[in-house]
């Protein structure tokens, strides 16, 4: 323990450079948080590659959202645990160097500034997906580009009342899907007509409840792990909350209830009233063909606008975070000190090269009109599923610490330790080796693994020119 506790002292200097100013006031309430994190994990993922988890799962997907959510709870957890009990600004990163050391905290920072970054791509074109029903003959890299540009110049300017708006734009974002599940429900057992071969009925046909066995399920794993990303607004809020061992356990409770039901809940609707056969895998979102059944196109248009809002609401939380954590490898010198900067509390030196790199790769669409969104979300379900396993290793070496130097404040606790971090990570692992099971995951495996890569040698290159204080 001795050296365990020499290890900490001599890096912590360095995880406060991370962490940057403690935040003077913490005003975060349950419901902000719990708002701000779903609002950050339900966005395209759910409202548009469902369809593709869809078609390769049928109705049984919700077996794979189950596995996913409760993946998503441990993993909430063990950062629920390190944010409530020593609450800092920098999320994992500042626990992962302190733990880990400084190389794991160099790859896993890079590698969630560059899933993240993935992601915003992912969303923008999502985006550009939805308003496509309007513009149809506007191509789709025209419209994903401009979101993304859109997108990064409002992150140029004040960041007042971003946690307001994000909480609004999330409570819409759960009402249209609670009502969209309470109006198909309604359609199925208050006999509304339904066109014929709809309803429960279209779950026990073309293949039965899992059309695909078990193959369907583990095909769709990745898609459904990218549909739960996003839940680091826990670590990077920590620092700004009331009352965090009561507020963050509160929040991660609601938040993996929510998912739970509105992932599966939406599942049963769609394939209920669509059947999952005839779910769109792609260019169309599988809420809007299921609404195309009752002949309400008001209802179409309407609901298109609250997930089009829902998405962009999405790419702004997440483009504000990605900065921040770019920001803070700077302010650690794992990146350019330029970046650190942030006149006004706005890193726009951060958001610049972060704008310029979404930019990039939402011009993917032009060359894969069709395929880019799921290369996209495929890419960054691998690199979110590693940045998952550096936060509940982190946690499991993190914890003896705690237990010595802050034992009042470790009342938010992952059970059974250290056997249930063991156990997720083990999990986490499975879960990527389903990757030749569809094909289309290859290529973004090789990504992951070929970015993981690159900034590992990176560090080793960087580790040699670095003071050793530093590192």
């Amino acid at each position: 323990m001795g050296t365990f506790t020499r290890k900490f002292s001599t890096q912590s200097h360095v995880a406060r450079r991370y962490a940057g100013q403690d935040a003077q006031t913490r005003d975060l309430r349950t419901p902000q948080l719990t708002l701000m994190t779903v609002g950050g994990i339900i966005g395209s993922g759910l409202l548009l590659a469902s369809g593709q988890a869809i078609r390769d799962a049928g109705p049984g997907l919700v077996v794979a959202y189950l596995i996913g959510a409760t993946a998503m709870a441990i993993e909430m957890t063990a950062l629920a645990e390190m944010s409530a009990a020593d609450p800092r600004q920098g999320s994992f990163l500042v626990y992962s160097r302190r733990a880990l050391g400084p190389g794991f905290t160099f790859v896993g920072g890079w590698i969630f500034w560059f899933s993240s970054v993935l992601n915003l791509a992912a969303e923008a074109t999502a985006a550009a997906t939805f308003a496509a029903l309007w513009l149809p003959y506007v191509p789709t890299w025209v419209l994903s580009s401009g979101f993304a540009l859109a997108i990064s110049g409002i992150n140029f300017l004040t960041v007042k009342g971003f946690g307001e708006v994000e909480s609004g734009m999330s409570v819409i974002k759960l009402l249209a899907i609670g009502l969209f599940i309470l109006v198909i429900a309604s359609a199925l057992f208050l006999a509304w007509p339904l066109p014929l071969g709809h309803g429960l009925q279209s779950w026990n046909i073309s293949g039965g409840f899992f059309p695909h066995g078990f193959h369907g399920i583990a095909a769709a794993m990745i898609l459904v792990m990218f549909s739960m990303s996003g839940t680091g607004v826990l670590g990077l809020a920590a620092a700004d909350v009331r009352r965090p061992e009561r507020t963050i356990g509160h929040a991660v409770r609601y938040v993996t209830i929510a998912v739970y039901i509105l992932y599966i809940g939406a599942v049963l609707a769609i394939t209920a009233v669509v059947g999952w056969q005839a779910v769109p895998a792609s260019g169309k979102s599988p809420f809007l063909a299921a609404l195309d059944h009752f002949g309400w196109p008001w209802a179409v248009d309407v609901f298109n606008v609250v997930i089009l809002l829902a998405v962009l609401s999405a790419m702004n939380a997440g483009m504000f975070a990605t900065d921040r954590v770019l920001a803070g490898l700077a302010r650690a010198g794992d990146a350019p000190r330029a970046l650190e900067r942030m006149p006004h509390g706005i890193p726009r030196a951060a958001n610049a090269v972060t704008g310029a790199l979404l930019l990039i790769v939402s011009l993917l669409t032009y060359f894969l009109p069709k395929t880019a969104f799921l290369y996209l979300v495929t890419a960054t379900g691998f690199q979110s599923i590693f940045v998952w396993m550096l936060i509940v290793a982190t946690q499991i070496y993190y914890r003896p610490w705690l237990e010595e130097h802050r034992p009042d404040h470790l009342r938010l606790r992952l059970a059974f330790h250290p056997w249930l971090g063991r156990f997720e990570i083990l999990l986490l692992l499975a879960i990527v080796a389903t990757a030749p099971l569809a094909p289309r995951q290859l290529l973004p495996l090789a990504i992951g693994v070929g970015a993981t890569a690159l900034f590992a040698g990176a560090y080793l290159v960087l580790r040699r020119t670095r003071p050793a204080a530093s590192q």
